[in-house]
């Protein structure tokens, strides 16, 4: 895994958790405006970055971040983002509840149970996708599924094309199966759920984080689809995120 810190050492750490398949630059871009607050950690996922072996599973993930936080930031940070895989990745960092996460905010976290063959047709549609740099027709009934359209192709542009067959294969299986446990009930964190309208997976999904969650806070936010408000509206999703850790 690597781990990339922006802003000033004096500010209080955040961790920043991108989305699936997503070079973790463009997550920085998006939100470097946070860096004005916090000392932000960026964590790409093995396999989503140069130079990388292939992804392992979330649990290992997880572990990792932990030990960082554990080694850099004495176990804590005042507040964690994350992005449609991002939510998953937080929603298996706060079962296992290691590391003080602070304030959590998940923006249309995937953590529904969709099953072993939405993930082998994902997987390989993605293989053609990032093999070939064409659009197989089944990925306009998935964009659609998350609430998106044709005009929305262009944030295909935001993932990182250096992965291997096997990284995405163990990815997107390991993200289609993913189960909510219940042993997250033991975490106290405050979690935000955040999602548009038209995401019926993200909903469906704080659903089942409600069955587990103590303190949860949901906004469903009309007429956005998935990753709508992180990726066109960057700046107000950073005053967002700043203000919702802030308590404000």
């Amino acid at each position: 895994m690597l781990f990339t810190e922006f802003g000033s050492k004096e500010n209080p750490p955040m961790l920043l958790l991108h989305g699936m398949m997503q070079d973790w630059h463009t997550e920085y871009e998006m939100l470097k405006g946070l860096e004005e607050h916090y000392r932000l950690i960026i964590p790409a996922q093995d396999g989503f970055y140069d130079g990388s072996g292939d992804f392992t599973s979330f649990a290992d993930q997880a572990r990792q971040i932990e030990e960082y936080v554990q080694a850099n930031h004495g176990g804590k940070v005042i507040g964690a983002y994350g992005a449609s895989q991002g939510g998953l990745m937080l929603t298996e960092l706060l079962t296992r509840n290691k590391i003080d996460l602070g304030t959590v905010i998940m923006d249309g976290c995937y953590v529904a149970h969709q099953g072993k063959i939405a993930g082998r047709v994902t997987y390989k549609m993605f293989c053609k996708f990032k093999n070939t740099g064409k659009f197989p027709a089944l990925i306009m009934l998935m964009m659609k599924l998350m609430g998106l359209k044709a005009e929305d192709m262009g944030m295909m542009d935001s993932l990182y094309m250096g992965a291997s067959n096997e990284t995405v294969k163990r990815n997107f299986m390991e993200n289609y199966t993913y189960r909510t446990r219940p042993e997250i009930a033991q975490n106290e964190t405050i979690v935000h759920m955040w999602c548009g309208s038209k995401e019926p997976y993200a909903i469906k999904s704080h659903k089942e984080l409600k069955k587990y969650l103590k303190n949860y806070d949901e906004e469903i936010m009309k007429g956005l689809g998935h990753g709508e408000f992180l990726m066109k509206h960057s700046e107000a999703c950073c005053k967002k995120i700043h203000a919702t850790i802030q308590g404000m």
